[in-house]
């Protein structure tokens, strides 16, 4: 979103716009994703079983504990966005929420779908636009520890300032869908799972 980056600097190409932390005031993501066959469900649930044993997975697999899963591991925005998927009673990933959890990183699951949870998930003051706060906790996430704060605040200043936007300082749903960049969204949220072919 935006292009605040020198050609020395690190940073994210979710500004582009090309084609290729929670808050309790917003609900959590409950839409459901099916990507897989029965076979393969099937074996992602033997996989929840290594984790929890229970009959009938009512206990649950905590977040860091399915963090910790290989497919997982070092994906900074998959570790934000699993809160949403987790169960709202217990805030583990059961059964249900860890197929649902894994259906939505699917490649067949469609970029739009990831934008529109991925905007649902940092809309934390539930409004119809995020505004600084937000993007740049988004900045934060994607770019880590690679630039300085200075440079995130550069960035997310200028995603807001963006020449596309209908109201400087806000960005509306339907203008992140545009802004966003397909190839980073594609990139962070898609999950080749081990599992056997359809």
């Amino acid at each position: 979103m935006g292009n605040a980056n020198t050609s020395t600097e690190p940073r994210s190409n979710f500004e582009n716009g090309d084609t290729k932390a929670s808050s309790t005031s917003r609900e959590k993501h409950h839409k459901r994703f099916s990507t897989f066959t029965p076979k393969q469900k099937e074996a992602l649930l033997k996989r929840y079983n290594l984790y929890d044993s229970s009959s009938g997975g009512v206990v649950g697999i905590p977040l860091d504990v399915c963090l910790a899963m290989p497919e997982f591991v070092g994906n900074k925005l998959i570790g934000v966005l699993i809160h949403d998927f987790a169960n709202s009673r217990t805030g583990c990933m059961h059964q249900e929420e860890f197929l649902n959890f894994c259906s939505f990183l699917h490649p067949l699951t469609s970029i739009e779908e990831k934008k529109k949870v991925l905007y649902d998930c940092f809309n934390v003051y539930g409004t119809d636009w995020m505004t600084h706060d937000e993007i740049f906790r988004l900045y934060k996430v994607l770019l880590g520890h690679t630039v300085s704060d200075d440079h995130i605040l550069a960035l997310t200043f200028k995603a807001l300032q963006h020449p596309s936007l209908k109201v400087k300082g806000q960005i509306k749903k339907f203008e992140f869908m545009q802004m966003a960049s397909d190839s980073e969204i594609e990139q962070r949220l898609t999950v080749i799972f081990n599992v056997p072919p359809g």
